[in-house]
């Protein structure tokens, strides 16, 4: 609780003081006092936490707190509830309207709210656990307007733990009477609830199609695993059951079987789905439970759907049910799907229904997925030149399939407008369309061409040369993800009987190959040197054989981009080109191929490297500069000089 509202919960000790020291400066700092709890109280209960935690402040910790939030439960406009925190709420609200019927009597904060919707319990909900000691009522929050739920972790032991905690179905007609009790709410967030049957989650639809006013809805929900497969049908239903007021929709779900949470109650693992524990009602009992009104018309407001990841899949005829009633839909988050039947249709369908498309992304699935990112190439295509602004692509899609071979060509429809491009895993992807992003994506800001290391097939990457031939346009970067191909040869694999540049005396001399492969690299430590509002940086080193003689060293961990992180010396003849990065000020963070505890680094970068690096790069935080955090000296006063500053970096 708060200092002020502490203080003026004791009234007694007001008292005492006023009596006491009864002089015009009391008088008026007591009043001082009281208008800045009338003017405090509201914002202090205007946004709620109710999430346990074990050994930190929560809500329902004390008798003080409790009777607190209960005189302010009517300021209450945002609430976040954990999984013990739900169930202890409204076990003191049902013993609230037990009080009330019992003795004929209504809290102000009840009776003169305008527009309170009338509270009782429906024969649906959940009876209070019998345990519960009815000493502490709290009356029903009823003008909420942001409302989470987030039922994913477990924690023993809660000292306001209750046993039907245990039980999810128990959980689902809770937060469902919440949602009943709160019309007027805009921001919707539902984490974590597990899905057993039909009945659990039409309960659920029921209570979203009751808010009306509702803007933002996201659930994210467990199914039990059992023979019938009910999720992605619940999922298709809550979209249609939504208020035509929606803005933001992202459905997901995963799946759970009994022996993931061993903690749940028996009755509900072990009764077969359908079956009704000893305390729920029957269907004709509780009335017309599985009904709804269906959403008929378009979702005007609808801007953004993410149907992220669904483990049983979508069918192609959901998506297309979903899509047609998105005519104003511009951020889409596509889900996986088994099977399409005519990809490049789907896409130009999709495209007629959902014109304003700008934002494309898709979760990262294996198989069948393929399909989507094909899906999304063709959407890609399809849509009105200059319109997209992100395009996040995950997973194993060959572009080149079904007649999408020009990966450059689709790119450049959208040059002046991408802000955001991620390809991750991606396959089949040719140098030259990377290089036609870098080149004319002038707005872009994010870039990530990378792929999984234990991936041994075709992977994405930029050749040295591509990346060199012209000049870059993105200079707004500020996150790059890049991998970059070198030739083997000269310098990461030198020739039998050739010493390494790095080991030979000073002045060094290079081989004329060894010399055009330096001024290659030069040249594209220069182009990353232009990005001055680069703030992360991952630069993955890969090495390939051109005439394919050789196995590709692919391991970037243990890989290093030649002289980039060391100074060069004129007059020593020492190579290097770190100087060239003298622009990124703004650089946070730095990964890839940047150990600098390597064969090479631990020659070229010394103490006057990582000074420099203090000083040109004062917002560095986060550096991968030695793998098993045994730091050399160099690093080691890295660390302290930035901990003298009062500034915290790790060097993973």
């Amino acid at each position: 609780m708060d200092p002020i509202t502490r203080f003026f919960d004791m009234p007694e000790l007001v008292a005492h003081l006023t009596q006491y020291l009864d002089c015009p400066g009391v008088s008026r700092l007591m009043q001082t006092s009281r208008r800045l709890h009338a003017l405090c109280t509201p914002s202090h209960y205007y946004e709620v936490s109710a999430s346990y935690k074990p050994q930190e402040a929560n809500l329902f910790d004390t008798t003080e707190s409790i009777q607190a939030f209960a005189k302010n439960v009517h300021r209450v406009r945002q609430m976040t509830f954990g999984r013990h925190d739900v169930v202890y709420y409204v076990n003191c609200v049902i013993a609230f309207l037990d009080t009330l019927t019992t003795q004929q009597k209504a809290f102000t904060t009840i009776t003169t709210i305008k527009n309170q919707p009338a509270i009782s319990q429906p024969v649906w909900l959940a009876p209070a656990d019998p345990n519960y000691c009815t000493g502490l009522p709290i009356p029903p929050m009823t003008m909420l307007t942001k409302l989470d739920f987030h039922f994913g972790e477990y924690y023993e032991p809660c000292p306001y733990s209750l046993p039907s905690y245990r039980d999810p179905k128990v959980i689902i007609t809770q937060i469902c009477w919440i949602m009943d009790s709160n019309p007027h709410l805009l921001d919707l967030s539902i984490n974590g609830p597990t899905i057993k049957d039909r009945r659990d989650a039409y309960i659920l639809i029921r209570s979203i199609s009751g808010l009306q006013r509702l803007q933002t809805l996201s659930v994210e929900m467990t199914q039990w695993l059992t023979d019938t497969v009910v999720v992605p049908g619940v999922l298709i239903d809550i979209f249609f059951a939504c208020s035509s007021t929606l803005q933001k929709l992202n459905l997901v779900s995963h799946e759970e079987d009994e022996t993931s949470n061993l903690e749940l109650t028996q009755e509900y693992v072990f009764l077969p789905p359908g079956t009704l524990q000893a305390w729920e009602k029957n269907d004709e009992e509780c009335g017309l439970l599985t009904t709804y009104p269906r959403q008929q018309e378009p979702l005007q407001h609808l801007k953004q759907l993410s149907l992220g990841h669904w483990d049983e899949g979508m069918m192609e005829e959901d998506l297309r049910s979903i899509l047609q009633h998105c005519p104003n839909l511009t951020g889409l988050v596509m889900p996986y799907i088994a099977e399409i039947k005519d990809v490049r249709g789907l896409a130009e369908d999709i495209v007629q229904w959902c014109p304003k498309l700008s934002n494309l992304s898709n979760y990262g699935f294996s198989g069948g997925g393929d399909a989507i990112r094909q899906l999304m190439m063709w959407m890609l295509k399809a849509l009105p030149p200059q319109q997209v602004t992100h395009f996040v692509s995950t997973g194993i899609p060959r572009f080149n399939a079904h007649g999408l071979d020009d990966f450059g060509t689709i790119f450049r429809q959208h040059t002046s407008m991408l802000q955001v491009i991620l390809l991750n895993n991606c396959h089949n992807i040719d140098s030259k369309g990377v290089q036609a992003i870098l080149v004319e994506c002038e707005a872009l800001e994010e870039l990530t061409v990378v792929w999984s290391m234990n991936d041994d097939r075709q992977r994405p990457y930029l050749n040295l040369d591509d990346a060199i031939e012209f000049s870059w346009a993105c200079t707004r970067m500020q996150d790059l993800r890049l991998t970059v191909a070198i030739p083997n040869q000269p310098l990461h694999r030198p020739a039998n009987g050739v010493v390494p540049y790095y080991n030979r005396p000073s002045p060094t001399t290079l081989s004329q190959d060894e010399t055009i492969q330096f001024k290659k690299l030069e040249s594209f430590y220069r182009q990353l040197g232009t990005l001055a509002q680069l703030e992360r940086l991952n630069l993955r080193a890969i090495y390939l054989d051109p005439a394919g003689n050789r196995e590709a060293s692919c391991d970037f961990m243990v890989n290093t981009f030649p002289g980039l992180f060391s100074l060069g010396r004129s007059e020593s003849g020492r190579l290097g080109n770190l100087q060239l990065l003298g622009g990124l000020s703004q650089l946070k963070g730095l990964s890839g191929s940047t150990c600098l505890m390597t064969e090479e680094t631990e020659v070229t970068v010394g103490m006057d490297e990582v000074q420099w690096m203090d000083k040109h790069w004062p917002a560095l935080k986060t550096a991968n500069f030695s793998m098993n955090r045994i730091y050399n000296d160099p690093l080691r006063w890295l660390v302290e000089a930035r901990e003298q500053k009062g500034q915290d970096i790790n060097l993973y």
